[in-house]
């Protein structure tokens, strides 16, 4: 047992630093080199005001007959990006596994709504495989389809932009379940044109609202009708008494003056039989 300053000295300093460890460093490893973050063209545009609508649903959810389609309106929205970062401000949140962090993006350029592959594969779908398609307030959107037989196709990063359409405006990122679709005033695409029976309905729907104002117009025409016979009706009896007026005081009038002459005839042979007599 050691006594003295340097036992004392190593006691209240504590153990020997001799061969004494450092703590475990966190060393962050990099296998693949991070790209830059996602640039639109120069040439892109902020669409008219009130033109489009983004709207997103889940396939599980969409089959519900209460169920509608979330919506972010794209005024003033000249790109919009998708992936499943939550650190990037304004970019709509997939969560799937198979999304990558800056997955795709769309922008508006040349009056047209283009969809890049910026990070992973894009599947671009036609809107006649989802028949439950519905807009924020739960109405169907106008349907088109075409006379191909390709209703989808997938973008990966390397292919060019993918321009949207009237019918191929539904597309998915990776695997993921959701779904996205572009509403409003979108150019046709080769041989697209708007399904019949959709075009049919909308005719019986406006037929009907044409009939339903029809009969309206003949309530009001008959009410209006009615007016105006009542109008002539009172017309015709303030003219007739009127007229009446009119002949009662031409009857006065004319037996007034006949009294008159009657007057008159008497005074004069009155005048005559006097003279006579003198």
């Amino acid at each position: 047992m050691a006594y003295g300053p340097l036992a004392q000295c190593a006691f209240m300093s504590g153990p020997s630093p001799f061969k004494k460890k450092a703590p475990p460093g966190e060393e962050k490893k990099q296998f693949k080199d991070l790209l830059p973050p996602w640039k639109p063209p120069d040439r892109c545009e902020a669409p008219p005001p009130g033109s489009f609508m983004l709207y997103c649903f889940d396939m599980e959810e969409i089959k519900d007959p209460n169920a509608t389609s979330r919506s972010l309106p794209l005024d003033e929205m000249s790109h919009v990006t998708f992936g499943s970062s939550q650190e990037v401000d304004g970019m709509v949140y997939d969560g799937n596994k198979g999304v990558r962090p800056e997955h795709a993006a769309i922008y508006y350029m040349k009056s047209r709504w283009f969809l890049k592959a910026v990070n992973g594969p894009v599947t671009v779908e036609s809107m006649t495989l989802h028949p439950h398609l519905k807009d924020s307030d739960g109405k169907p959107p106008k349907r088109y389809t075409s006379a191909s037989t390709k209703k989808m196709e997938t973008i990966e990063p390397m292919d060019a932009k993918k321009k949207l359409t009237r019918e191929f405006c539904v597309f998915r990122l990776g695997d993921s379940e959701r779904r996205f679709w572009i509403g409003g005033p979108l150019p046709l695409g080769d041989g697209e044109a708007e399904e019949a029976g959709a075009t049919e309905g909308r005719k019986k729907e406006r037929k009907e609202r044409g009939e339903k104002a029809d009969r309206g117009d003949r309530g009001d025409r008959g009410e209006r009708d009615r007016g105006d016979r009542g109008d002539r009706d009172h017309k015709d009896r303030d003219h007739k008494d009127h007229k009446d007026h009119k002949d009662h005081k031409e009857h006065k009038e004319h037996k007034d003056r006949d009294r008159k002459e009657d007057r008159d005839h008497r005074s004069r042979t009155r005048s005559r039989s006097r003279k006579r007599r003198r």
